[in-house]
């Protein structure tokens, strides 16, 4: 096993411990009635907190899908401009050339 899959081992090892840890503190918090009120307010608020959370991935998708649109428009945009400089620079002799407006 290679150094660095044992650290990855032994670093998701320890998170899952602390996670217990911390739930089993969590579970003793909401024996006591007087930190009950607390708990359930931080429930409601991670709820709160994981709905936002969806909204802005959903959002920076979006943005990632406009940028991607933006990007070969852009594209597109240059390769005319270069084929509109080409037409103008290379305007056969025998056109009849743009009269004067009065």
């Amino acid at each position: 096993m290679e150094a660095l899959e044992l650290d990855d081992l032994c670093f998701h090892i320890n998170s899952k411990i602390s996670v217990i840890k911390k739930t089993l503190q969590l579970r003793h918090i909401g024996q006591d009635p007087s930190l009950g009120a607390v708990l359930s307010k931080v429930t409601y608020e991670l709820q709160l907190l994981c709905e936002l959370l969806n909204k802005v991935e959903t959002e920076v998708q979006r943005q990632e899908t406009i940028a991607k649109s933006l990007k070969e428009l852009q594209l597109t945009l240059e390769g005319d401009v270069q084929e509109a400089s080409h037409l103008r620079d290379n305007v056969p002799p025998h056109l009849p050339k743009k009269s004067p407006t009065r």
